[in-house]
């Protein structure tokens, strides 16, 4: 073996075995020498890093690799030296022999230490060599709070090169190495060359619950950082990364900063909007104190800047929480309210105050029109919500809508580059009404509508009852498109929209008359001696598809039913087929031609996952927390039948409906 440090052609030579462990790095290879070229070694690290911008240090008693800095269990950390551990009363070192000095020795410890490298803040690279020639390792290896490289194991003789990258803010790298033999035999720090400026700025948005974007299936439920876009011109992205249930310190801990920080390029700008779960003392992972929350944010701003950003500090959205005595609206989180303004003047950063801006808002609505801005909606409104809901924290699209009309309105008036990309525009008064309504297709138990967008509309409210009954709100959306589920088979209905901005809601428009259709097909799935739907065939899993019978399922050997009883609902929903992962059919013959099929799936009494297939192509995945949805799907018989595929982690089944005609347009 040579004794020379590699070079960038040959990482780290040996016979021994190697494994690459690379984290948080996307597609970057291990090609690149982990220790560099070879140069003449010299005691003053920063120096040699001063060359080439690359730190390398050599770990344990024995031969120094050339080019490298020694590091032994004794090494403590001095301001002077600019390196070393931090505590060293945990740490032994051991020394193999041999002809390679990088491999021979190392250092290591049984339970945590920390290696402290003086660093100016920046974008690193991070290659660790890990092992013991006569001895096995077990290592974690976490950066600025965040675990970067998870518990791994190698054994006796086997050497692990642990690469990741790290978004710097502090002056100090800390590498806190855990696990029952962390043993370290060379670090390498490479310091990133300094991005450049993108052609369009881009936004990103960190934050909790109350911003992020949600799938369709959680409608109406929305986070304002979901419609942020309609507030900008196109010559800027938008890129919201915020997550439910973190807070200022979670949101670092999870590397969730750290991946934004190793993308912001200069122009850039970082909008940080944090407290509701920082506020949380009932849940440790999330819990920061007020004068903590401050100094997490500190490190928002400032790794921002670093990379040429700038982030936007914006206070706690407000909560539906009003005064009884006042009538007004309270400060939500007030302790965290003040430390955000407190930091951002501090720092001289910019502060959009939403905290303000949303209880202004929130008081010319009051407390019962309030409701529409929350996650209010009664039982049956939305499939995904059978019971109800009434939230006070979190938004419908209608609210979030506001609320990322009142940070832009805030960004507006910062004088910053990125206000003259704000597009507010100005409604004098609530939307006209909504006329135009179109049937685009109509099942035996639900229908789909359509209409133009309304001038100075944010979202529609729709309106459904029979023919000659004052229609009812049965859900909202901020598209021009609505279904509406659960409807009595050949029944005739009258459906009206509204339309809704921030000065409230504007008339109904004109009457779209629609009626669902006869059903040529109804199955009911669930276990033999369970309640049937009236006009419904049972289906269980001994239901075996016959050309007699002409209808029933195939491959269904692994496929059970269940039952939920009275409780969970009409004799539809409360009971169900499951597959329990394998994927079974449903056939079903029937005249050729164009039909719609409506599948009922769930589990009234916990989660559900089911993949679907007509006619031999994948159509959706329906993924539910609770209770029951209806999905339509068209479909073309051929050949006289009907195939359905039901699959997925429970292959829930509850009812097939199928109809002819029905189509609107």
């Amino acid at each position: 073996m040579s004794s020379q440090i590699p070079s960038p052609e040959t990482p780290y030579p040996s016979e021994l075995p190697r494994r690459a462990v690379l984290t948080g790095m996307g597609a970057a290879a291990l090609g690149t020498a982990m220790l560099g070229v070879t140069r003449t070694a010299v005691a003053d690290v920063n120096a040699v890093a001063g060359e080439t911008g690359t730190w390398r240090f050599d770990f344990g008693p024995g031969e120094i690799a050339r080019g490298a800095t020694q590091v032994t269990a004794a090494t403590s950390y001095t301001t002077d030296l600019g390196y070393g551990f931090e505590d060293t009363t945990t740490l032994t070192e051991t020394d193999r022999g041999g002809e390679d000095p990088l491999r021979g020795d190392f250092v290591s410890t049984a339970s945590t230490a920390t290696f402290l490298v003086d660093l100016a803040p920046g974008d690193y690279r991070i290659r660790i060599l890990s092992g013991d020639l006569d001895g096995p390792t077990d290592i974690a290896v976490t950066a600025e709070e965040i675990e970067k490289v998870p518990q791994t194991e190698a054994e006796a003789g086997e050497m692990l090169e642990l690469e990741f990258e790290l978004a710097l803010v502090s002056g100090r790298l800390g590498l806190t190495l855990t696990g029952t033999a962390a043993n370290i035999n060379a670090v390498d720090i490479e310091a990133l060359p300094a991005r450049r400026r993108g052609h369009r700025p881009t936004l990103y948005l960190l934050g909790d619950s109350t911003m992020q974007t949600y799938d369709p299936y959680w409608m109406p439920q929305a986070g304002w950082g979901q419609f942020f876009d309609r507030f900008v011109s196109d010559r800027v992205l938008v890129d919201n990364r915020s997550i439910g249930g973190r807070s200022s310190r979670s949101f670092i801990n999870q590397g969730r900063l750290d991946e934004v920080l190793r993308l912001v390029r200069p122009g850039d700008y970082v909008y940080v909007q944090f407290g509701h779960n920082d506020a949380t003392y009932t849940v440790p992972d999330r819990y920061t104190p007020p004068e903590d929350f401050r100094e997490y944010l500190r490190t928002y701003i400032e790794g921002a800047r670093q990379r040429g950003g700038e982030a936007i500090v914006v206070t706690p959205v407000s909560r539906r929480d009003v005064d009884a005595d006042t009538g007004r609206f309270r400060v939500s989180f007030p302790e965290y309210v003040e430390a955000a303004i407190s930091i951002a003047a501090e720092l001289d950063a910019p502060l959009v105050d939403l905290s303000a801006s949303s209880r202004a808002f929130l008081d010319e609505l009051g407390a019962e029109g309030a409701k529409d801005v929350f996650l209010h909606a009664d039982a049956g409104v939305y499939p995904n919500r059978p019971n109800g809901v009434a939230d006070d924290t979190h938004f419908q699209e209608y609210g979030a809508i506001q609320m990322a009309r009142l940070v832009a309105l805030g960004t507006a008036e910062l004088g910053l580059r990125i206000s003259a990309h704000i597009i507010v525009r100005s409604s004098s008064g609530a939307p006209r009404e909504v006329d135009g309504l179109e049937l685009i297709r109509a099942s035996a138990s639900t229908l789909e509508v359509s209409w133009p967008a309304a001038e100075d509309a944010d979202t529609y409210r729709v309106h459904l009852g029979p023919v000659g009954e004052e229609p009812l709100f049965v859900g909202g959306t901020s598209g021009t498109e609505a279904v509406m589920y659960f409807l009595e088979e050949a029944a005739d209905y009258e459906v009206r929209v509204s339309a809704q901005n921030e000065h409230g809601e504007g008339p109904q428009g004109g009457v779209l008359a629609a009626s669902t259709v006869q059903a040529i097909a109804r199955f009911d799935m669930g276990p033999s001696g369970s309640p049937v739907a009236k006009g419904f065939a049972q289906v269980t899993p001994e239901t075996e598809y016959t050309p007699e019978r002409g209808f029933g399922l195939a491959n269904a050997g692994s496929v059970t039913a269940e039952d939920r009883g009275a409780e969970a609902g009409d004799d539809l929903p409360r009971d169900m087929l499951i597959g329990h992962g394998s994927t079974y059919g449903f056939l079903v013959d029937l005249p050729d031609g164009p039909c719609t099929v409506v599948l009922t799936v769930g589990d009234a009494t916990g989660s559900a996952r089911t993949d679907i297939s007509v006619q031999g192509e994948q159509r959706s995945t329906v993924a539910i927390d609770d209770g029951v949805r209806q999905v339509i799907e068209p479909a073309e018989i051929v050949e006289g039948q009907l195939v359905l595929g039901i699959g997925g982690n429970g292959g829930q089944l509850n009812g097939v409906t199928v109809a002819v005609g029905g189509t609107g347009r």
